[in-house]
Formats: C-alpha cells, structure tokens, sequence
C-alpha cells in the first residue's frame, strides 16, 4: 500500500511540474505591464542548441509599470512613477527555456506548445520593478519589487504569433514588498507574449514555434517579443487533474493512518 500511495503521489507531482496552465492568482500587490525593450534589443533568442531566453531590460526611455493595485482587485488604484518622475516605472525580467513538454491535452483544446524553464539571472533578481508609487505616504523611487523566478511556463498554439507566459517564485524585496511585509512571500506572474516576426530591414522571420518546439532545436534567431500582463503576490493553482491526484493520495495516506 506505501509503495503504491508514493508512486501515485510521485506520478502527481511530475504532472504538476508540467507547463499544463499553471493559473497565476494575484490575492494583492497588482502591479500592470507593459514591456518591449526601448532600444531595439531583440526580447526572445533561441540561442541555437542552448536554452531560449526572453529578456527586459531596464531603460529610462521603457514606461512600462502603469499601475499598482495595493489591495488587488479592491480600489484604489495608484499610477506609478519612474526615477526621474515621469509616468510609467521601469521594469525588467530575464527567464530561460530549457525543455517542453507539448502536447498538453486540455480544455478547450490542445495545446502544441509548451515550454518550461526558470529565472536566467544568476547574479540577482530575475524580475524587478524601478520607480515610485504615486500617492501619499509611498516610499521614496528605488527598487519597488524584486523576485526569484523558480518556473516559468509559456505555451499555445504553433505558428500563432501570441502565447501566454506565467511564473512563480519568491517575492525577494523592494520598497513595496518590505513596507507591506510580503518579502519571501510567493511571486506570480501573468500575461501574453506578443511576438513581431520581422527583422530591422523589414524581412519576416518565420515562426519557428511549430508543433512540439523544443528549445534545443538547433534554430539561431532573435524576434521582438511584447509582454502585457501582471505581476504580484499570490499563489499557483494546479489544473484539475493534478489537484484531484493530489487529494486523493492525501486521502488515502489520512485513511491509511
């Protein structure tokens, strides 16, 4: 019956590391997104053999941070600020891709693509919002939110120029994160990744996400990659069939005892 009840319970939490929807649930600290690299740099790279990236840099020019929600999804909403006081803060997240695990049978559909990685930033964060809130009492312009990116996931359907990128990880620090004391606490991220499959001469890349892409595909491009989505603290759900796994191995292992 143990061996039985952990390799059911093994067999569950392999599913939940798949890059099935995680569905990131913001319960505070909505902060809203809207990032492409000011200067031209190229967001996502496959690198060839090596893990993909998908890269956002801090910039002066960027104005991606719009709003911050303290109280998610509760009013009031607060408009962020970059260093210099301008609106819109900066933002900047750096996450590989090293493996897939396409095809995810689903509803409504199935889904072709389905990548898996981490944060790519070994010397930080791997996610950091810059800037100030606008509104009384809020912290001087600095770093707002940091975070450690444990798991990314990024799927959709092949040759479609969006797919929907989530994270989780830890909540590192910030201004906002220590004043609401929620530093250690778990991260999320949501979105879309808006793909612009054309080079700076004006020639179009073809779209290399076929059906079962793997980042180790040996494919050499860089492509311009938008991202609007959300970022805040919160926790992941586990898509039906893993949270029903889950429970029924508790159950037994409760029953058992």
């Amino acid at each position: 019956m143990k061996r039985i009840l952990a390799a059911f319970t093994m067999t569950a939490v392999a599913v939940s590391a798949n890059a099935a929807p995680m569905v990131p649930n913001i319960l505070a600290h909505d902060w809203a997104v809207g990032a492409f690299n000011a200067d031209g740099t190229a967001e996502y790279s496959t690198n060839g053999v090596a893990p993909d990236t998908l890269t956002y840099t801090r910039s002066t020019a960027n104005g991606e941070v719009v709003g911050y929600w303290p109280t998610w999804p509760s009013p009031a909403a607060f408009p962020v600020l970059d260093l210099a006081g301008f609106f819109g803060g900066d933002f900047a997240m750096s996450v590989l891709f090293d493996a897939q695990d396409a095809p995810y049978v689903g509803t409504p559909s199935t889904l072709d693509v389905s990548l898996t990685g981490t944060g790519a930033n070994e010397l930080g964060n791997d996610l950091e919002l810059w800037g100030r809130v606008s509104a009384g009492g809020a912290p001087p312009a600095g770093l707002m939110w940091g975070m450690e990116i444990e798991r990314v996931s990024l799927y959709g359907y092949s040759h479609w120029d969006a797919l929907i990128f989530e994270a989780v990880g830890t909540i590192t620090g910030g201004s906002l994160a220590d004043l609401f004391g929620v530093t250690g606490f778990t991260g999320v991220v949501r979105g879309s990744i808006d793909f612009l499959f054309g080079d700076s001469a004006g020639g179009i890349i073809p779209n290399f996400f076929r059906p079962e892409y793997d980042p180790s595909d040996d494919i050499l491009v860089d492509v311009r990659a938008g991202f609007s989505g959300e970022v805040g603290e919160g926790v992941v759900i586990p898509e039906p069939m893993t949270a029903g796994m889950l429970l029924l191995a508790a159950a037994a292992l409760a029953r058992r005892r």
